[in-house]
Parts: C-alpha cells; structure tokens; sequence
C-alpha cells in the first residue's frame, strides 16, 4: 500500500515532533526518575537542578551523542506510533460520519417507498396520539417489530412516521424523557431491547436520525440477529417473525422448524 504525500508528510510532522519531545521530555523524565532512586543516599547525590543540567549538557558532548540519538529515535518512534493511530482514527471517524448521512439521506427514500418485508413504520414510541398519554404498550409494538426483524434479514423501523409515510416527528416522544434529546431517545431504544429482547442483542441495531419536512423521524437499522430471538408475554417466550409487510407471530411448532432452519 503506497502513502500519498500528504500522508507522508502527516506522519513525518509527528516523526519530528516525537523526535524532539524525546530529547526535550522523555529524557528529562527519565533522569527524575533517576535521581528520584539514587536521592535515598542523600548524602552521595547532587541537588536536583545540579543533577538535571550536569547530564541534560551530556546530550551536546560529542562522545555523548550516542544519548541524544537514543532519545531522538525514541521519541520519533513514539511520535510515528501516535501519527499512525491519529491517522487511523480521523480516518474511521470520517468513514462513520459519511456513513449516517448515506442513511440520514436515504430516510426520505424509505417513506415515500412505503412499508414492505423490510420496513416498518411507526407513529411513536410511547406517546399514544389518540389518548394523548404515555402508552407503555407501544414499547412493546416496537419491541415486537424489532424481534421479527431480528429473527428474519433485518430491516428498517421508522419512528415518527405514520402508515402513510408522512412525517409526524418525535416531539411527543422526546417530552416523556428525562433528558428531551435525541441521545435519550437512542438510550431508550436500546434500554427496550435490553430489557424485552436480551442486551446481547443491541449491537445488532443502529439508530439515526434525520429531518423530514423540519421533523425529526427516527430510523432503526437491524440486522439479522446470530439467534432465536423470543419476547417474553403473559410468562410466555413468544417468537415473531417478519413476513411479507407485517410481524406475524409463530406457534411452537413454527418457530422450532424454523429455528432449526435459520440457525442450525
């Protein structure tokens, strides 16, 4: 893999840097520490500043120079170590940030396409529009979602939404947090999962955001889960699965076959 010159010269500006906080940090360090260990015979060491300039004026003496290169070296091999994890860091911070605006941009796509084997809407959370009240329930509407999807290829839940696509906004929903924010609501998602569907599961599902018609709708990307996804009713693990554009419920039997089909 060739390195363009700006690269090149990113890594060569962290070289010269290390390099010189080697003669000019890393040495003086490790001289304190030096004195520190040789100052519990007090009577046989030198002040502290005395000590430190006496051997810091090694590092000008031709036949000590042999320090100052170990020093440099050090330090520009430290300095090269921390250039190359800032690259790679800026790097997937930039790679993850073109990532949620390819999907923050792809939101609008999903609505107007309409609900299918792979996308779900829903109008909120928690908040239910027609009492006008916090409605427990639909936590687990979407939990139930969440879990076909899950056991099926993955897919797409839409929050804000209604069953027409038309954006309606997580406002409602945002007011019932503690803390009103979209962070908080990405929180609850996985406190939901967690709780209803197992936490082993919340790194299979993604939350972002995106403003439609100057409201915020809510896109949850699941993918397929490496198990037999159950939901706990009524003292009952019940197993749901995607199919077609609607979450259908699986008796005993279906769900083992299928279980068995889909995991063995």
């Amino acid at each position: 893999m060739t390195l363009s010159p700006f690269k090149l010269s990113f890594l060569a500006t962290y070289v010269l840097v290390g390099a010189v906080v080697g003669v000019l940090v890393i040495h003086p360090l490790n001289l304190m520490v030096i004195w520190w260990e040789l100052a519990r015979a007090p009577e046989a060491t030198p002040g502290f500043y005395q000590f430190l300039s006496a051997r810091l004026w090694l590092l000008i003496v031709p036949r000590h120079l042999d320090v100052a290169v170990a020093y440099t070296g050090l330090g520009a091999i430290v300095g090269l170590a921390f250039g190359i994890f800032t690259r790679n860091y800026m790097r997937t911070t930039e790679a993850y940030r073109s990532l949620r605006e390819e999907q923050t941009a792809f939101v609008p796509d999903l609505m107007q396409q309409g609900e299918t084997h792979r996308v779900e809407f829903k109008s909120s959370l928690r908040w239910d529009l027609k009492e006008n009240c916090v409605n427990r329930n639909l936590e687990k509407v979407v939990a139930k979602t969440l879990a076909g999807f899950y056991n099926a290829e993955g897919g797409h839940l839409l929050i804000g939404v209604d069953d027409d696509g038309r954006p309606l906004g997580l406002d409602p929903d945002l007011a019932t947090l503690k803390s009103p924010d979209l962070d908080s609501f990405e929180r609850t998602i996985n406190d939901i999962v967690s709780k209803t569907l197992g936490g082993d599961l919340c790194p299979y599902l993604h939350t972002v955001f995106a403003r439609v018609e100057d409201k915020d709708v809510a896109m949850i990307i699941v993918s397929p889960a490496p198990r037999a996804v159950y939901m706990e009713e009524n003292k009952a693990s019940v197993f749901y699965l995607r199919s077609g554009n609607s979450t259908r419920r699986l008796d005993v039997r279906e769900a083992v076959n299928y279980a068995n089909t889909r995991w063995s």
